[in-house]
């Protein structure tokens, strides 16, 4: 797994609205948000916050982990990027992604994750490609055989997770963005951990914090 940053460029230019970061989880999507509340008033995550919303090494406790710096993936090049690694879906509207890895240190079966973040200029396109990507999965075949969902509770807006064969991918939206945790030997408990990781680390970058503090 090897990462480096690229298009920082576009950072001090760059302005992303996240909306809607309420609690969904489970692998059936929950709306964010009900009818009739008072809208939540949108933040934004210029491309520091996208970089700086991916987790860190010191955040998980089940051992040593070691990764790459995290990459930035500017709007020139995100749409592909976000194809390549969604399962081929169309992805219209992506802004900008990141991408970080992180490896157990001395494992022999590169057990580790790799997180992902897209971010939409909508809501309802953010939404549209995760379902895509829930649809692909489950309609999925072939020699590895087929997906299998599970259930992780993460506290994002919509949740989706599929487990194959030592994998374990958990997709998910807060806001205007979607997040991905893509798991190598990690089984269904320690990914949702993963993944409660990330919304959480999303949040708080979104809302001003600063998640190393």
């Amino acid at each position: 797994m090897k990462t480096g940053i690229r298009g920082m460029a576009v950072a001090a230019v760059l302005s992303i609205a996240l909306t809607g970061c309420g609690d969904g989880d489970g692998t059936d999507a929950v709306a964010g948000g009900a009818e009739g509340k008072d809208k939540v008033q949108s933040v934004s995550l210029d491309a520091t916050g996208l970089i700086n919303a991916l987790p860190v090494a010191s955040e998980f406790s089940d051992g040593t982990y070691t990764g790459g710096d995290p990459e930035l993936v500017p709007e020139a090049e995100a749409m592909k990027f976000c194809a390549d690694r969604l399962e081929d879906v169309a992805c219209a509207g992506v802004k900008a992604a990141s991408i970080k890895d992180l490896v157990l240190a001395g494992s022999s079966s590169d057990e580790g994750v790799s997180f992902m973040l897209y971010t939409f200029g909508t809501e309802a396109e953010a939404t549209a490609v995760l379902k895509a990507v829930e649809k692909k999965r489950k309609a999925s075949t072939g020699e590895a055989g087929t997906f299998t969902p599970v259930k992780a509770e993460t506290g994002a807006d919509e949740t989706y997770a599929f487990e194959r064969d030592g994998y374990v991918g958990v997709y998910m939206r807060v806001g205007t963005v979607v997040s991905y945790a893509s798991t190598n030997r990690f089984g269904p408990e320690r990914a949702e951990r993963a993944a409660q990781v990330q919304v959480g680390r999303l949040k708080l970058v979104a809302g001003g914090g600063n998640p190393d503090l």
